[in-house]
């Protein structure tokens, strides 16, 4: 079967979404799929067309990034021959692209698959309020004529109102999860800090690092000075990095900062293995479910995270953490003061978490929603 995938960024830029497609796509692979990604050259030193791990990567020319969006001028025609090779298509919204490839999908009778990510963030601002509904209705003529609407929990579909629209065509699958083997590269580094506090993601607004920052006084209160915050993820990803905003609060407390940039696949677990807490304080819709705090589970960290659809879901079926008030910095604190003094009792056997959240599970799934529209 041949698998179009398509989303507005990829491989080599990171974010949950990100990797999430290129999960999909690789286990594809090995199950026989030929699959193709389509998506933008969002930097010029990136190939136009490439081959990773298997997969045909088509890079559409792109001369501008606007906001979040990749303007992309000739995105209509090659859409057009991409889904003209393909049996089945996958679009990964956000996307407003999805427009061209559902307009396709249609006319040249191709099964059209929606992963929905997450809604769509009402900034102010005219510009973004203007942006925002071009997306919106490119999304809404998207599912309106796709086969089949993948999202990732139920809780998150029963509070989103655009994806209230569309119950009979929604598919639960949990995101593909998975840990490379360890590297050995945080073994005993900061042994003398007493408490060691994580967050891993793009700096974002949806992501809530603000709260966390201004958390440090009554984490303090809590336990005393003898304690780092180590964030790890990309400074310059595409897709809104706020570092510049947070300059300010990063100064003021960097004496319980640690910045550690982007890791390698092995070190991540290694970092989760490292810390007392991981720490998801998201603040918006733009956070759907958060695969970080399961990858954490996974390494026995337990999780605070914002109560929001979603993303609670991993707590409230594992019990591995708190829940906590999004948008609260001095809640915030006191959670996570209490997992820290009370680890013991928020950590439970990884087992259980496999069970839940595993990649091979999200994949089977996917598989058969791919062959059963194929075949149907």
């Amino acid at each position: 079967m041949k698998l179009l995938i398509s989303i507005s960024y990829y491989y080599p830029n990171i974010s949950g979404l990100t990797i999430y497609a290129k999960r999909i796509a690789e286990e594809m692979v090995k199950r026989g799929f030929e699959v193709n990604i389509l998506t933008s050259r969002y930097k010029k030193d990136l190939l136009q067309h490439e081959k990773i791990n298997g997969i045909l990567v088509k890079r559409v020319w792109t001369p501008l990034v606007f906001g979040r969006g990749p303007i992309m001028p000739t995105f209509l025609y090659d859409s057009y021959k991409a889904v003209k090779n393909s049996d089945v298509v996958n679009c990964h919204l956000p996307q407003f692209e999805s427009l061209c490839l559902t307009i396709w999908a249609k006319i040249l009778r191709k099964r059209l698959i929606v992963t929905y990510h997450c809604d769509l963030a009402s900034w102010p601002g005219l510009i973004n309020k203007l942006q925002v509904s071009a997306v919106y209705l490119s999304h809404l003529f998207t599912c309106v004529l796709a086969d089949r609407i993948v999202t990732s929990s139920k809780d998150y579909a029963d509070n989103s109102k655009f994806l209230s629209l569309f119950k009979n065509k929604l598919v639960f699958i949990f995101p593909p999860i998975t840990l490379e083997k360890s590297s050995g590269e945080f073994k005993n580094r900061w042994s003398d800090i007493r408490y060691k506090i994580g967050f891993v993601g793009r700096i974002a607004k949806e992501k809530g690092i603000d709260y966390l920052l201004k958390s440090i006084p009554e984490i303090n209160k809590g336990i005393g000075n003898d304690f780092k915050i180590f964030i790890v993820g990309p400074e310059g990803v595409v897709g809104g990095g706020v570092k510049n905003d947070l300059s300010s609060l990063m100064e003021k407390y960097k004496r319980n900062l640690v910045i550690l940039g982007v890791l390698k696949e092995g070190e991540i677990k290694d970092f989760y293995k490292m810390l007392d807490v991981l720490v998801l304080p998201s603040t918006q819709s733009l956070e759907a479910f958060g695969m970080v705090q399961v990858e954490a589970m996974l390494s026995g960290c337990p999780i605070v995270t914002s109560n929001i659809p979603g993303v609670r879901v991993p707590i409230t079926l594992t019990k591995m953490g708190r829940l906590v008030k999004p948008n609260d910095s001095q809640v915030l604190g006191k959670v996570i003061t209490d997992v820290l003094t009370n680890r013991s009792s928020y950590v439970t056997d990884k087992n259980k978490v496999q069970k839940i959240f595993n990649l091979q599970g999200s994949v089977i799934l996917y598989e058969r929603v791919f062959k059963s529209l194929f075949n149907g």
